[in-house]
C-alpha cells in the first residue's frame, strides 16, 4: 500500500460560502414567510436540486477519478486522462454557458479565453486542477491540495496503464510501502 492519497476534499471559497448561504437563506426565508405550500415546495426543491448537483470531494479508485456528488458520482477513467496540471487562474473571465454558478459549487459548462470550452466541478476558484482527456475534453476540479492531488493522480494513472506489479516494485524500491 502506498502513501499516496486517494481521497480529496473539495473546499469552498469565500464567494461560494456567501452566495450559497445567502441564496439558500433567501429561498427558505421566502418559503417560510409566505406559508404557501407550492412556494415552500418549489424553494425546497430548488435548494435540494442544487445540493444534489454539488461537489463533495474527489476519489481515485477502481481505475477512475470519481467526482463525488450527493449520492452519485461523475467518473473519468484514469486510462483516458492525457494531461493533468495545476491551473489556479483557470476560471478567470469565465462565462457560464450551462450550469450552476455559485450555489453549492461552480458546476457545469463554462467558456473563457484561457481554456475555451470546459466542464467545471469546482468549489474553490483558486485551487483548480485541469484534466484533459484523450478526446480533448477539459475538466476543471478543485481538490483541497492541488499539488498532492496531481502527484497522486499521476501515480495511479501510471499504475493503471503500466500495471500494478511494476508500480508496486517502484513503491518498494522508494520505501513507500507500508
Amino acid at each position: 500500500m502506498s502513501h499516496y492519497r486517494t481521497r480529496f476534499k473539495s473546499p469552498w471559497d469565500s464567494l461560494l460560502i456567501i452566495m450559497t448561504t445567502g441564496i439558500v437563506g433567501l429561498l427558505i426565508g421566502v418559503a417560510l414567510f409566505t406559508g404557501i405550500l407550492w412556494v415552500m415546495l418549489l424553494n425546497l426543491g430548488i435548494v435540494g436540486g442544487c445540493a444534489a448537483l454539488g461537489v463533495y470531494g474527489y476519489s481515485i479508485q477502481e481505475g477512475e477519478l470519481q467526482i463525488v456528488r450527493l449520492g452519485w458520482s461523475n467518473n473519468i477513467p484514469l486510462s483516458g486522462i492525457r494531461r493533468v496540471e495545476n491551473k489556479p487562474i483557470a476560471m478567470m473571465g469565465s462565462i457560464r454557458t450551462f450550469g450552476i454558478g455559485g450555489v453549492f459549487g461552480y458546476i457545469g459548462k463554462f467558456k473563457n479565453s484561457i481554456l475555451n470550452n470546459y466542464t467545471a466541478y469546482v468549489t474553490h476558484r483558486k485551487k483548480t486542477v485541469l484534466i484533459v482527456t484523450d478526446d480533448d475534453q477539459k475538466v476543471l476540479i478543485s481538490p483541497d491540495d492541488p499539488n498532492e492531488f496531481i502527484k497522486s493522480l499521476k501515480v495511479y494513472i501510471k499504475k493503471e496503464t503500466h500495471g500494478k506489479d511494476e508500480i508496486d516494485k517502484i513503491f518498494r524500491e522508494a520505501g513507500l510501502n507500508d
